[in-house]
């Protein structure tokens, strides 16, 4: 089984923090949202994983250099979530025949074990595709699935079933696709939903994805809670005086006088002065909250600088352009 991640697309919704780092290297618990989507497919059971790249493609290459069992394809033209995974296999990187490919997107966060449980599935069910399925919300696609433990899926405005992001599928359909740039509603998803075709599993776990500020902030509260198996880097867990807990990552520097109030991340290399404020937020690496600066509900990007005695409230706040090193 082959792993493929989504990780081409721009990250407008982030804006103006995606200008200086890809939304995949966007890290709401200290470790890339890409990392996190590489362990889960590995942990699945992929034998290897492939992420398509396009902005930030040289950042994303450098991050995931010499990682065991990952190759980064880049795409000189992006070529959407549908075109991206067409694109993989056309290249032969998927597999053929009844190969299964585990799909999921960088910015989707999701339990390893429903990924085996939706590849799993995919070989019982002799659907082409099997979707991974949330409970719908507001202003969802709507989606209704035969039985309580996976089946057939079909369109329902009124239906209790979204998408989860996730998606088993078998390679010799994707080879067999056109090529080109589309989405997977377009390329796979809405055809196989007219022809019935189409297989949904319900997931038990958790999941999320992380592509506006709200959001980010919510998984960044959910991997400090445990709400997924992964594992956070070199720190120290603090109770904080929020209501959760506060992640301070290796070589952090903190004053004793600054206010860190859960959740919260403190990526490594990052500085709090004293008499700051940091409550639910994340502070990028190598970013620094000047003394008595507050930072509430917000996103720091990796070297971001917020003056002393400034309040950033809900703010995505750039930080320096990050530059992959020269080959040799």
């Amino acid at each position: 089984m082959i792993g493929f991640c989504l990780a081409a697309g721009a990250g407008t919704r982030l804006l103006p923090v995606t200008r200086t780092v890809p939304k995949p290297l966007l890290a709401p618990a200290a470790r890339p949202l890409v990392d996190l989507a590489a362990e889960a497919l590995l942990a699945a059971g992929a034998n290897r994983v492939v992420v398509n790249a396009h902005h930030g493609a040289e950042l994303l290459v450098d991050e995931l250099d010499g990682r065991d069992g990952v190759e980064v394809v880049v795409e000189a033209v992006l070529l959407g979530t549908g075109g991206g995974l067409v694109n993989a296999a056309r290249l032969g990187l998927l597999g053929d025949g009844d190969d299964p490919v585990l799909v999921t997107a960088a910015d989707h966060v999701v339990d390893p074990a429903d990924l085996v449980a939706l590849a799993g599935f995919l070989g019982r069910s002799g659907a082409p595709m099997v979707a991974g399925l949330v409970p719908a919300g507001p202003g969802a696609f709507g989606l209704r699935v035969e039985g309580p433990d996976g089946g057939r899926v079909a369109r329902d405005p009124d239906g209790p079933w979204d998408s989860a992001g996730a998606y088993a599928v078998r390679a010799g359909l994707l080879c067999g696709l056109e090529p080109g740039p589309a989405s997977l509603v377009e390329r796979m998803l809405g055809p196989l939903l007219e022809q019935g075709r189409l297989a949904g599993l319900p997931f038990r776990g958790a999941a999320a994805d992380a592509g506006t500020l709200r959001r980010l902030l919510d998984v960044s509260a959910g991997l400090l809670t445990g709400r997924w198996p992964y594992a956070l880097p070199p720190g120290e867990v603090r109770a904080g005086v929020g209501t959760g807990p506060v992640f301070v990552a290796e070589g952090v520097e903190a004053d004793p006088a600054a206010v860190l109030a859960g959740p919260a991340v403190l990526d490594a290399g990052s500085r709090v002065g004293a008499g700051a404020v940091v409550t639910r937020a994340v502070v990028g690496p190598a970013a620094v909250v000047g003394p008595g600066a507050r930072v509430i509900g917000s996103l720091l990007a990796p070297g971001a600088r917020v003056a002393p005695g400034v309040t950033v409230t809900a703010a995505l706040v750039p930080g320096v352009e990050r530059k992959s090193e020269p080959a040799g």
